[in-house]
């Protein structure tokens, strides 16, 4: 008998045959048997049908060069019913799988707060672990992800331990086979290239479209292992309630088990430590959290984060002496022990050193927002703390605009520091490092609208080496890459052999002449479309951008506003 693969459309070729029928709305628009065509393929398109059942004879392949293990016909293939035997060995599994070396990668004492202080909860957690990879096709699948992208599995292990010990916190049904859609969530990332899993940075528009499809492609593994009921667990744990996440948008399925793993999904990935970037403490993730609160299940939030037991700073909470605190600092190096200011006596303390006194629950949250986040910025870099500011920096990226980075952080900074400097309120050295530190940030942002490559045309901009390093002509190019206009950048003292073979790279718009002096007429001449403008009345209108009603830029007016006027000339 042949067999039967579901497959996303996308993965499906002219001449392949269908193994079932296919019916939108109850209409049958395809039988059983027919060979796939093009055109039968854009009416599945048009449909919007993401998967079809095919007749195969070979294993589908994973991106490149890995090749996803072929599932034994004699694997047993689990049910609601399936019984876990608690008594199988840990030595069973992969000698190369050590749990408890795992749990010292996933740095449990500062991310689990209080979770994991039972010895009865690691045990349970391991027997578990091992009784679910006794089943072939989930260990091979494990180990594969294991093999293609080391982060996405620890992050697998990790939602598998704190969403199942919160699914039995909150006593759900079926936990034991919950707990095997919590591990197995991200299984569609081994067909999501490589390179985008490790990418450093932000995604692309394109890639973040690649990445998305590792819900439908976990789907469809779902299916193909017996888990077809935990299918939407795979498929919808980036959906959001307010409609923001993906595939959908708009999620067919939603239970508690998911919303449970939507808030987990988070909590995992960005309070763990990155080759590219810090983790965040596990406080400020709570504080990202309830930021987007209305993204997610904001009562389930909320016992999460008494289930942790790490709580946010400003976060309004029941002493066990009846009082209520407010959370007011959290503690890196021991974040179940932050500093409580009682409301009714306005009394500071520390809830480890107090130890009479415990939190017993939050009762709300009270985020910070734009306005505040950016003081506590701009204070931080002020007094030169850049290692404090780059977590701050974490709680405010996803809240601008890409315009917004530059005329409300990097110019007003840049002011501050320099008016501490012109004080002798911050030393050469700090305002360097702060500098440095800002420029880097900018640099960040021009590669991300790089990689992105939305220009709609190209400019020649030739510039004074002195002004080249200025930190205001980063902000320049910031602006003009956000504009989506290609910044060519040559030397003002460029002969015109090097200038005229630069015109013949691409059809340029325009040319921009930064300049402290007057430029070469002669030069202009034969430069398309060109403008001069001078250095500091760039500076000016840059510092102008600043304010709640001033961000917009535009390259081509701020050029017709400010050019100096050129005399004609004749030959």
């Amino acid at each position: 008998m042949p067999k039967i693969e579901q497959l996303l459309l996308q993965d499906i070729v002219p001449g392949d045959v269908l193994a079932d029928d296919v019916y939108v709305n109850s209409q049958l628009i395809m039988t059983k048997g027919s060979p796939i065509t093009e055109k039968a393929i854009d009416l599945l398109k048009r449909k919007r049908v993401h998967f079809v059942s095919i007749y195969y004879t070979e294993q589908v392949m994973a991106p490149t060069d890995l090749s996803l293990p072929e599932i034994e016909p004699n694997s047993p293939q689990p049910t609601e019913s399936l019984t876990f035997n608690f008594a199988t060995s840990s030595e069973e599994l992969d000698e190369s799988f050590d749990y408890y070396e795992i749990l010292a990668e996933l740095d449990i004492e500062i991310r689990y707060g209080d979770i994991l202080k039972d010895e009865k909860n690691i045990d349970y957690l391991h027997k578990l672990l091992t009784s679910i990879l006794s089943n072939n096709a989930y260990k091979n699948y494990l180990m594969q992800l294991k093999k293609w992208d080391y982060h996405s599995y620890l992050h697998s292990i990790d939602a598998y331990i704190i969403g199942t010990l919160f699914a039995r916190h909150l006593n759900l049904n079926n936990i034991e086979r919950l707990a095997i859609g919590y591990l197995l969530h991200d299984i569609g990332k081994l067909k999501t290239p490589r390179a985008i899993l490790a990418k450093p940075g932000r995604l692309t528009a394109q890639e973040f479209e690649e990445m998305k499809l590792h819900t439908l492609h976990g789907e469809a593994i779902f299916n193909q292992i017996g888990l077809s009921d935990l299918a939407y667990i795979a498929k919808s744990h980036h959906e959001r309630r307010n409609g923001e996440g993906y595939p959908e948008s708009v999620p067919t399925v939603y239970t508690t088990e998911l919303e449970l793993l939507q808030i987990i999904d988070v909590y995992s990935a960005t309070t763990m430590k990155r080759t590219y970037r810090d983790a965040m403490r596990a406080a400020d993730a709570f504080s990202l959290l309830y930021r987007d609160e209305e993204k997610f299940n904001d009562s389930l939030l909320t016992l999460f984060v008494d289930f942790i037991g790490i709580y946010p700073e400003n976060s309004i909470v029941l002493l066990s002496d009846g009082f209520h605190g407010i959370v007011e600092k959290s503690n890196a190096q021991f974040p179940t022990s932050p500093r409580v200011k009682c409301m009714e006596t306005n009394i500071s303390f520390h809830i480890s050193i107090n130890n009479d006194i415990s939190i017993m629950k939050m009762i709300s949250h009270q985020s910070e927002d734009k306005t505040a986040l950016l003081n506590t910025f701009y204070n931080e870099l002020a007094s030169a703390n850049v290692e404090s500011a780059k977590k701050t920096y974490l709680k405010i990226v996803d809240n601008f605009k890409v315009i917004e980075y530059f005329t409300k952080i990097f110019i007003p900074v840049y002011q501050i520091l320099n008016l501490l400097h012109m004080q002798k309120a911050i030393s050469d050295k700090k305002h360097a490092e702060v500098i440095d530190y800002m420029k880097e940030l900018m640099q960040q942002k021009i590669k991300e609208q790089l990689e992105n490559n939305l220009y709609k045309e190209d400019v020649l901009i030739l510039v004074d080496d002195q002004f080249k390093k200025d930190y205001f002509f980063t902000v320049f190019l910031g602006l003009i890459h956000n504009d989506r206009v290609m910044p060519h950048i040559m030397p003002l003292n460029a002969s015109l052999d090097m200038i005229l073979n630069k015109l013949d790279t691409a059809d340029f718009t325009t040319t921009c002449v930064i300049s402290s002096t007057n430029t070469d007429i002669l030069l202009l001449s034969y430069l398309p479309n060109m403008y001069e403008v001078p250095k500091n009345k760039i500076e000016n209108y840059l510092i102008g951008l600043i304010g709640d009603n001033k961000n917009v830029f535009n390259f081509h007016y701020l050029l017709e506003d400010l050019a100096v006027e050129q005399p004609n000339v004749f030959f």
